[in-house]
Order: structure tokens, then C-alpha cells, then sequence
């Protein structure tokens, strides 16, 4: 390579870098270009989760009693799921827990916790039921913690498209790279992909180990992959 050659390559990395981000590599005889792809989709949760807590409080003397009341709430809410269509196997039920209530004069009474997770692909019907406490109420149901979750199922599928989008988009940037300095992309070297960060829509969250936001029913995912072309 003259001088006059490796000045124009070296012209041609500055504003590569300065655009795009890249930058160019050479192996023994052989050039190459590293890029980086975006994949970016907004997509809609198709299932829900309804994480549910209920709690009774119990004096020392009652302690026994505990459970029983739990149970008790327990059928309350399973008759309720029932009657909005919710069938036995979308309800997960956790085994009782229960901890120490202390005063001054040492422990008071006892605290009887039992988690319930209610699943449904009609989410519209879930957040119905979960943001009508007066149905609730009217059943005698009063939860101690109440919240809903938002997942896509089929997002195997999706992550596999997001990885082709991303792929493609670092094709785009290397011909564009390559064609400011007067080269041509050849093909694919090899290529990673970085960690999916799934988030709410318009975030800039990111995560060295992924995001997966489950507080949203709308989320945005995203996806890098870092792409080595060969070049001529």
C-alpha cells in the first residue's frame, strides 16, 4: 500500500468511526470491518401475571387460628377467580408463611402471609379483576399486595428476528463504511450478539446483563450484534 492509499484508508476510518462507530482490522493479508447492528421492535405482552398477597394477624393467644383464617380467605378469592372464568391450573397457591410480631414486652402476635399468582392470556379480564377492588370488597377479599406483571410468550421467536434485524443493520453500516473509502464488503467473519434489553417503550434502560421489564404491557426490544465483514 502507498502512501497516498493508506491516507485515504486512514481519512476513511476517522469518519467511519466518527458515524458509525466502527473501525477496521487487518489480519495477515486479509482486511476486515467491524460493525455494529441494532435490532429494534415494539411489541405487545400476550400474558399476564396477577401476584396477589394475603395476610392475617393473629394475638399470641390465637396463634392456632392463623391458618384457618387464611384458608378462609383463601376460598373467598378462589370463588372469585372462578366466577371471572379463571380455571384451577392459572392459579398458582404458595405454602403459608408466617413471622413474629414483637413489643416491648417481647412478641405480640403472629403474622400469616400466603402468595397467590393468578395467569391469563385475557389480560384485559385480569386487569378487570385486579383494579376492581369493590368486587373485591363485596366478596369480603382485601388484599395485603396486589400487582400485575406483563410478559410475551412466543419471545424466543421474536429474539430470533430481532438477531436477523440487527444483523442486517451491521451489513448496512459496513457497506456504507467500506464504500467511503473505496472498498467493497465481501462477507461475514463472524458476528456476537449482545444481551437483549426488553423495556418500556421510549426508555434508554440498559443493562450489561439485559433488561426484561415486566411492569409494562407495552414494552420496545432491543438488541446489538458486533459483525466482522470481509473486505476488498
Amino acid at each position: 500500500m502507498n502512501g497516498k492509499s493508506a491516507s485515504i484508508l486512514a481519512i476513511g476510518i476517522i469518519i467511519a468511526a466518527f458515524v458509525w462507530g466502527a473501525f477496521f482490522l487487518s489480519t495477515r493479508n486479509e482486511q476486515s470491518i467491524r460493525v455494529v447492528g441494532q435490532g429494534v421492535k415494539s411489541v405487545t405482552s400476550d400474558l399476564a401475571k396477577w401476584n396477589i398477597t394475603i395476610n392475617r394477624d393473629t394475638n399470641v393467644a390465637s396463634k392456632s387460628e392463623g391458618p384457618s383464617w387464611i384458608q378462609e380467605d383463601l376460598i373467598k378469592i378462589k370463588k372469585y377467580l372462578a366466577n371471572n372464568g379463571i380455571e384451577e391450573k392459572d392459579i398458582l397457591v404458595e405454602p403459608v408463611s408466617s413471622y413474629a410480631n414483637y413489643g416491648n414486652n417481647g412478641v405480640t402476635g403472629y403474622t400469616f402471609n400466603q402468595r397467590i399468582e393468578v395467569r391469563s392470556s385475557d389480560i384485559e379480564k385480569l386487569e378487570k379483576m385486579a383494579l376492581d377492588s369493590k368486587a373485591l370488597a363485596k366478596q369480603g377479599i382485601y388484599l395485603h399486595y396486589s400487582d400485575l406483571e406483563y410478559f410475551v410468550s412466543n419471545l424466543a421467536d421474536i429474539k430470533a428476528e430481532m438477531l436477523a434485524l440487527a444483523t442486517i443493520d451491521a451489513k448496512a453500516r459496513a457497506l456504507e463504511i467500506a464504500k467511503s473509502s473505496g472498498n467493497k464488503v465481501c462477507g461475514l467473519l463472524s458476528a456476537r450478539s449482545g444481551v437483549f434489553q426488553i423495556r418500556k417503550p421510549l426508555s434508554t434502560d440498559v443493562s450489561d446483563y439485559g433488561i426484561y421489564n415486566t411492569s409494562s404491557k407495552e414494552k420496545e426490544i432491543a438488541v446489538t450484534v458486533t459483525a466482522t465483514f470481509k473486505i476488498k
